[in-house]
C-alpha cells in the first residue's frame, strides 16, 4: 500500500460535518466557523517508547490514545471539539492491517464524539511511530475557560482518582469532554485544566497563571487502586502516586465555594464525580495539609519532557 492509496483509504471511510466545508483532498481544509466567535487549536504528539508501548498494547489503543488526548484538552476549555488533522510518521515496512489499525482507533473515539478527521500527512522512515494530532474546537457560545482565573478562597475540585495510570490508564481513559461542556454550561468556573502531567505539576499551571498559591488537604485525595498497587512496587506512597503520576485526564476545576457546592451536588452529574482536594490561598506554591493537622509545603512533580525523569525526587 503507497501513501496515496492510504490516504484514499482514509477519504472513502470518513464522516462529514456540515460545517467541514472542505475535507481530505485538497491543499488545506476549510471550515465555517461563522456562527461561532472562536475557534480552539490544540495539538499532541506521541511516539512509541514514551507515550505508549506497543509491545504492551494494540496499534488500535494507539490510535484511540492519540485522539483522546487531544479532546481532553478541549475538555478542559469547556468547549466541543469538532475536527482532527492527523499525521504521522510509520516505522519502515509498516503492513496495511497495522495503519488501518491506527486509523480505526483514532474513529473509535472520533466518531464517538462527533469529530471528524480532515487531513494531515503520512511519512514513513528508519524511527519508531509517532503520531500528532491537531484537534480544532468552537465554542459554540461558551466562553472558553482559561486557567489564569483562580482566585483566593476558591475551592479545588477533580474529577475521577488519581495515580498509578502507568498500569493501564494512561492508554484506556475517556476525556471529561461532557463534564467538561456541562460545567461551563452550568456553572461559573474560574479555572480548570486536565491532568495529563500530573496532579501538582498541572495545579501549579493554574497557580502560576493565576498568581495564587493552594492548600491541598491529603483526607481527599481521591487516590486510586492503581496508586495503591504500583507504589508496593516503587516503595513511593499511594499519595506520592496521586500528587504525581502523569496521564491521569481527569479534570481539575477551580470554583468559588458556593459553586463548588452546587456543582458537587448536582442532578447533572449522577454519578458524584467530582471530590474537593483543596482550596486557593494567596501567596505561592503548593501546601499540603495532613491529615494529622499540621501543614508543609510541597514541590509539584509530574512529568516534565527534556528531563531524565520526574521533574524532582524525594519525600513529600
Amino acid at each position: 500500500m503507497g501513501e496515496f492509496s492510504f490516504i484514499q483509504w482514509i477519504r472513502k471511510r470518513q464522516r462529514r460535518r456540515r460545517d467541514v466545508t472542505v475535507g481530505i483532498g485538497d491543499d488545506c481544509a476549510v471550515l465555517n466557523v461563522s456562527s461561532d466567535k472562536l475557534c480552539l487549536i490544540t495539538t499532541d504528539m506521541m511516539v512509541d517508547g514514551t507515550h505508549f508501548d506497543l509491545r504492551k498494547c494494540t496499534v488500535r489503543d494507539v490510535g484511540r490514545k492519540a485522539i483522546a488526548s487531544n479532546i481532553s484538552d478541549v475538555a478542559a476549555m469547556g468547549c466541543r471539539a469538532t475536527a482532527a488533522v492527523v499525521s504521522v510518521c510509520f516505522p519502515e515496512n509498516t503492513s496495511e492491517k497495522f495503519a488501518k489499525e491506527l486509523y480505526n482507533g483514532i474513529w473509535d473515539v472520533a466518531n464517538k464524539y462527533t469529530i471528524e478527521v480532515i487531513g494531515g500527512d503520512t511519512i514513513s522512515g528508519r524511527s519508531p511511530l509517532c503520531i500528532s494530532i491537531t484537534l480544532l474546537g468552537k465554542d459554540g457560545g461558551l466562553k472558553p475557560i482559561r486557567r489564569s482565573g483562580a482566585k483566593v478562597n476558591d475551592m479545588i475540585l477533580v474529577t475521577g482518582t488519581l495515580g498509578g495510570s502507568i498500569l493501564g490508564k494512561h492508554i484506556h481513559f475517556e476525556p471529561r469532554l461532557k463534564e467538561g461542556i456541562l460545567l461551563n454550561k452550568h456553572f461559573t468556573i474560574h479555572a480548570m485544566i486536565d491532568i495529563s502531567d500530573g496532579l501538582t505539576a498541572d495545579l501549579n499551571h493554574i497557580l502560576e497563571e493565576s498568581h495564587v498559591g493552594a492548600i491541598l488537604y491529603e483526607d481527599t485525595i481521591p487516590v486510586s487502586k492503581a496508586a495503591e498497587e504500583i507504589a508496593k512496587k516503587t516503595g513511593n506512597t499511594p499519595l506520592y502516586h496521586a500528587l504525581s503520576d502523569g496521564e491521569d485526564y481527569e479534570l481539575l476545576i477551580i470554583v468559588s465555594k458556593g459553586q463548588a457546592k452546587k456543582v458537587m451536588e448536582s442532578n447533572l452529574f449522577p454519578e458524584r464525580t467530582f471530590r474537593c482536594i483543596g482550596k486557593i490561598v494567596s501567596g505561592r506554591g503548593i501546601r499540603m495539609k495532613y491529615a494529622q493537622g499540621h501543614i508543609k509545603r510541597i514541590k509539584p512533580r509530574g512529568y516534565e519532557h527534556l528531563q531524565s525523569e520526574f521533574n524532582d525526587s524525594g519525600e513529600l
